[in-house]
């Protein structure tokens, strides 16, 4: 007969191994896992579709403009900014994605000089009409499925669902408008007015006017901190 002993062992001067008792450990955790978990959440949940912490107090801009259209939206929730004159060609265009029943996820609208562009699908220009306020990159949403640059090129076109040929063909209708399959260098995702060559000294007069607006802004969270502590202060 085997006699243990106090210390767990079989008498022979062995152990015997001792089991976990997860039972008692999740509950333990159970808050600081929980908090993880809604965090990640939470944090996925902006990352994914409201990076809020990018976007730029509007309110300060004299030239550039947060642009809001029903079929027209920032991808990831980025925010949409083009220079006021062109705030009209993104409402046509928007109108063009409601006439077709889809929508755009705006990947890039103003670019501020020297800021890196990832993933582009052509080597950016020196005077691109990004710069200007003037252009729109975008992925295409319709039938809930995305279209990419990839789906989108000339060589595909015919295999594209009607509506969004509709679109295209809508916009290389449209004089104002150019669709970036049509360039010599193909960038279907693209959509601009040709400033950079209609007006070159206006692209250079609103390329300016943009750096400018986008220097001096603030983000939009820090002026509603500001505003807000401003109106705890006064009351005091």
């Amino acid at each position: 007969m085997v006699v243990r002993d106090r210390t767990g062992g079989d008498g022979l001067g062995k152990k015997t191994p001792t089991k976990m008792n997860f039972a008692g450990i999740i509950p333990k955790y159970r808050l600081p896992i929980g908090i993880v978990l809604i965090f990640c959440l939470i944090s996925g949940y902006f990352y994914f579709y409201n990076q809020f912490w990018t976007h730029l107090d509007s309110k300060t801009f004299n030239f550039l403009a947060e642009y809001i259209g029903s079929r027209i939206r920032g991808h990831r929730g980025r925010q949409v900014l083009v220079h006021r004159d062109f705030y009209k060609i993104a409402d046509q265009i928007n109108r063009y994605a409601v006439k077709n029943n889809l929508h755009l996820l705006i990947t890039q609208s103003y670019r501020p000089p020297n800021k890196k562009v990832h993933d582009a699908i052509v080597a950016p220009a020196v005077k691109s009409n990004h710069l200007a306020g003037h252009a729109l990159d975008f992925n295409m949403v319709y039938g809930g499925k995305v279209f990419e640059s990839r789906d989108l090129t000339s060589g595909n076109f015919s295999k594209l669902p009607v509506f969004i040929k509709g679109f295209i063909n809508d916009v290389r209708s449209d004089t104002d408008i150019r669709w970036g399959g049509d360039f010599e260098t193909e960038d279907p995702v693209h959509l601009d007015d040709g400033l950079n060559i209609k007006d070159i000294k206006k692209w250079e007069q609103h390329y300016g006017q943009c750096v400018t607006d986008y220097m001096n802004a603030e983000p939009k969270w820090l002026s509603r901190v500001k505003r807000i502590l401003k109106g705890i202060f006064d009351d005091v």
